[in-house]
Formats: C-alpha cells, structure tokens, sequence
C-alpha cells in the first residue's frame, strides 16, 4: 500500500493487499513469525502444507490458514471481513518480536503517521466526539462490550487489546453544557505498536475500532428505547 496515502481504503484495493501479505507470509519462517508476534501456531497435518496461526483481534479469535490463503472466524468458521483480514497478516509480517510498551503515544508521534493526521483526525477522534460527546453510557457500555479495560488516565477512558502485541486506549471527556465545553477524544497507543502496525494500519485499526464501537452503542441506544 505504499502507493496510497489513506487509511480509508476500498475493499478491493485492500483485497489485493492481503493476497500480498499472504504470499509475503508464506516465505517467512512461521515459527519465527510466531513467536516474535507471540501468537500460537499449529504445525500442518500433511508435508507440503503450510500451518496455521491463532489470533485474538481484540473480543474475537481468527485462524490464519496460510496454505488456504483465507482468515477464519474461530466462532462461526465464516471468512474475516477483509480489513480484519489485512491488519492482521500486516500485523505478522511486520512484527520484530519487540516487547509491548508500557506507555502510551499519540498517533501525531507514530513514525510515518504525518502523511495521516487529517484523515485520523477526522474519521476517528471527530467521530467518537460526534457520536459519544453527549452519551457517555453508551461509549462505555460499547467499550466494555468489545473487552475495553477502564483506564484512569484522564477522562473516561478504555484500554483494548486490538493484537497480542498493540494496545489502544480510547478516551473520551464529555461535554459540559452548562459551560460551554465541547467534548474531546483522543486515541494513542502503547509504545513499540509500530514495530507490528505501521502507521497507515494503526490507522485503519483505529477507524475500525471507532466502526464496532459504533456498532455497539447502537445496540445499546435501541434496548433503551424499548
């Protein structure tokens, strides 16, 4: 995708960026991917096949067939929508086994994130603020309902585990009315995240994470209507 400075891409274009991952991750040395990705990896049945990696994307677990070239929903055994597809082979082809960080990072400061401020800036932080600004019990029913673990960092915020070794926290701090005060949200991420997502695919992460959280608080907003 290095031609492409979005991290809105088009489903086609993306489907043809995980038949590229998936070629790239079939030369690798799975073991090796495995391990410094650390996911689990099962060896094939039959010589001349390839195995398969198990991988938790943030509340659901996929198997990544590498010989059938497809990722799988453990749960249902139906294909991953294609952006899940695509961060998580990223994810395995990029990571170099570097230990997750213990402090956060604010995209504007991810290593090559310059080229995708104003789209992070506006398809994640301007949408969470649009949506949960005035609804901070469906924000937070939505991020518990994805695995969100309640940070007390400044505002309401929720940690995820988006990969086994890339951390996002979500916060949000509401509006105040009566003083005038818009709301503000912000998404960082936990050091060395870029050392298995690089910028562009942080991105998208984070726009699909503001996607299911959408999703949720939905859910959320019709039972209370009933």
């Amino acid at each position: 995708m290095s031609g492409y400075h979005t991290i809105r891409m088009s489903d086609d274009l993306i489907t043809i960026e995980t038949k590229k991952a998936f070629a790239e991750l079939s030369q690798r040395n799975l073991g090796e991917v495995a391990r410094k990705c650390a996911v689990a990896y099962i060896s094939p049945r039959g010589s001349g096949l390839k195995g398969r990696f198990i991988i938790t994307f943030l509340n659901r677990t996929y198997s990544v067939e590498v010989s059938e070239g497809r990722v799988v929903d453990l749960l249902t055994d139906k294909p991953a929508p294609i952006n899940i597809q695509y961060i998580i082979l990223k994810y395995l082809i990029t990571g170099d086994g570097t230990p997750l960080g213990a402090t956060w990072v604010n995209y504007k400061d991810v290593a090559g994130a310059v080229h995708y401020i104003r789209e992070f800036e506006d398809f994640v932080l301007k949408r969470l603020v649009k949506k949960f600004g005035n609804m901070v019990d469906a924000y937070e029913y939505a991020c518990k309902a994805l695995g969100g673990k309640r940070e007390k960092l400044g505002g309401m915020g929720f940690s995820f585990q988006i990969l086994p070794r890339v951390r996002v926290l979500c916060q949000l701090w509401a509006a105040e009315k009566r003083e005038y005060v818009p709301a503000v949200a912000n998404i960082s991420f936990s050091a060395n995240s870029d050392r298995f997502l690089p910028a562009r695919e942080l991105g998208m992460a984070s726009v699909l994470l503001v996607d299911m959280l959408e999703k949720e608080a939905d859910k959320y907003i019709h039972s209370e209507r009933r």
